[in-house]
C-alpha cells in the first residue's frame, strides 16, 4: 500500500504537469497571454496580486503589457522544487521509521523532478522522464526488498481466534517499522542486504549506479540553462540526504548479537506453531528483486535502450 501511494499518484500528477506546461509554452497555438504590468513580470511583486482590489487588477490588465502564463507556472515549479529539496532532506535526517524516511526521501527526489520540469527544454524533459523511470524502478525494488526482509525478520505468528468453535484465523505481521530492525541483516541475509544497499547507493547518487546518471542529467540541464543557485541547493541536498541512506547501510552491515537465524522460528506461549506455514519468498518476488537490482547496478554497461527511449519521447513532445 505504501509503495502504491509513493509511486502511482506522483506519476499521474507529474504527467499532468508536463501536459499543462507543454500546452502553455510548446504548442504552436496554445500560448496564453495575460495583460499584466511590467512590475508583476518580475518575481518580487508576483504575490501582491492576491491582495489587490478589483479596480487595480482591471487597470493592470488594461496596461497593454503581454505576459506569458507559462512564466508563472515555471516560477511555481521552481519554488516547489526548492522547498522539496530542503524539506525532504532536512526533515528526513530526524526520522527513525523506515516508511517516514522513504516518504521524505521521495519529497527530496520530487525536487529534482520538478527542477527538470521547470527548465522545460528538450534536454531537461529527457532528464525528467529518465529520472521518473529510474526513481520508480529503484523505489519498487527497495520496497520489494523491505517486504522480503520483513518476511524473514518477523517470522512469528499471531494467533487470532474467531467466534466460531472450529474456525481459527491466523494473521502475520511482517512489516518493518523502524530502521533499527534491519540491524545486522547482512549476516543473516547477505543477498537481500546487498541489493538494498545498491538501491540506497543509487538513491544517494553514487556512480556508476542508475541514480547517479539521473541526477547528473538534471543538474547538467539546470546549469546549461543558467539555474546555478538551485543547482547548488540540489547538490547540497543530495550530499546531505546521502547521510540517512548511509545510516541504513551501516546498520545492515553492523553485526547484531540478537540477530535471529532465518531457519529458526520464535515460539511464545499462546502463539501459533508455524511449521510448514512459515512464509518464503515466491519465485516472482525473487526474480523481480534480482532483475531490478541488476538493472540498477549494470545500467552503465547497456545504457542505450533507456536513454534512446527517453530522448525519443522528449523529442516527440517538443515536436508535437
Amino acid at each position: 500500500m505504501t509503495l502504491w501511494l509513493t509511486v502511482i499518484p506522483k506519476l499521474s500528477i507529474l504527467v499532468l504537469l508536463l501536459e499543462i506546461l507543454n500546452g502553455l509554452s510548446i504548442g504552436p497555438n496554445s500560448i496564453i497571454d495575460l495583460n499584466i504590468s511590467s512590475s508583476l513580470v518580475q518575481g518580487e511583486h508576483l504575490f501582491t496580486l492576491m491582495n489587490m482590489s478589483s479596480d487595480t487588477i482591471n487597470s493592470i490588465f488594461s496596461s497593454g503589457v503581454t505576459y506569458n502564463t507559462s512564466y508563472v507556472l515555471k516560477l511555481l515549479l521552481l519554488i516547489s522544487s526548492l522547498f522539496s529539496l530542503i524539506i525532504g532532506t532536512v526533515v528526513g535526517l530526524a526520522q527513525t521509521r523506515i516508511k517516514r524516511l522513504l516518504a521524505y526521501s521521495t519529497i527530496s527526489h520530487i525536487g529534482f523532478i520538478l527542477l527538470a520540469l521547470a527548465i522545460n527544454t528538450e534536454q531537461s524533459i529527457d532528464s525528467f522522464l529518465f529520472y521518473i523511470i529510474q526513481y520508480s524502478l529503484t523505489n519498487l525494488n527497495m520496497f520489494l526488498i523491505i517486504i522480503a526482509l520483513g518476511y524473514i525478520i518477523h517470522n512469528t505468528g499471531i494467533k487470532a481466534y474467531s467466534n466460531g468453535p472450529t474456525n481459527n484465523l491466523y494473521f502475520f505481521d511482517f512489516d518493518i517499522r523502524y530502521i533499527k530492525d534491519m540491524k545486522g541483516q547482512f549476516f543473516a541475509n547477505p543477498l537481500l542486504s546487498i541489493s538494498l544497499a545498491i538501491c540506497l547507493f543509487s538513491f544517494a547518487g553514487v556512480p556508476p549506479l542508475l541514480g547517479f546518471f539521473s541526477k547528473q542529467f538534471v543538474l547538467y540541464s539546470a546549469v546549461q540553462s543558467g539555474y546555478y543557485f538551485i543547482s547548488i541547493v540540489a547538490i547540497l541536498a543530495s550530499v546531505i540526504s546521502a547521510s540517512y541512506y548511509l545510516r541504513i547501510i551501516l546498520l545492515l552491515f553492523t553485526e547484531n548479537d540478537n540477530t535471529a537465524s532465518t531457519d529458526s522460528i520464535a515460539n511464545t506461549e499462546g502463539s501459533l506453531e508455524l511449521g510448514q506455514n512459515e512464509p518464503v519468498l515466491s519465485n516472482l518476488h525473487s526474480f523481480l528483486i534480482s532483475t531490478f537490482t541488476l538493472s540498477i547496478l549494470l545500467f552503465i554497461l547497456k545504457p542505450t535502450l533507456l536513454l534512446n527511449s527517453t530522448q525519443l519521447l522528449a523529442l516527440s513532445l517538443f515536436n508535437y
